[in-house]
């Protein structure tokens, strides 16, 4: 009985492990997003591309599940919030691509404009979808 039951507890923690990410947690999300920003911040301020690309890649992989917790519909703004979020977080990462590429030939300060057009399409997002 011991065997059948530790059985179907591993089984399931095979299957539920493999799934990478199926339904964030906002916050969750939203802080490692903050968390990737700092990260990135932190390479410049210690010009480290490996920093900034550890950054970058945390930020792409996160700013993927931005869309997957916004409700479809119309604001009151008259925007679709969920296409918003969608084209938000393509142009963030295509912004977060080109911050690693200027870094790496040197381009510090077109990186760090890039990063700053990241920072102000969260805050777009946040006043758009979220109506701060």
């Amino acid at each position: 009985m011991r065997k059948t039951l530790l059985m179907s507890v591993l089984l399931s923690g095979m299957l539920f492990g493999q799934q990478e990410y199926i339904q964030p947690d906002r916050m969750k999300n939203m802080a490692d997003m903050e968390t990737a920003l700092a990260t990135i911040q932190k390479g410049f301020l210690f010009d480290n591309i490996n920093v900034v690309k550890n950054g970058v890649d945390d930020l792409k992989r996160t700013v993927k599940y931005t869309e997957s917790f916004i409700k479809e519909g119309v604001s009151d703004k008259g925007i679709n919030n969920l296409m918003y979020a969608k084209k938000q977080a393509a142009s963030i990462t295509s912004m977060a691509d080109e911050i690693s590429s200027t870094f790496a030939k040197g381009d510090r300060y077109s990186a760090a404009n890039n990063y700053l057009l990241i920072l102000s399409k969260c805050l777009s997002c946040h006043q758009t979808v979220r109506s701060w």
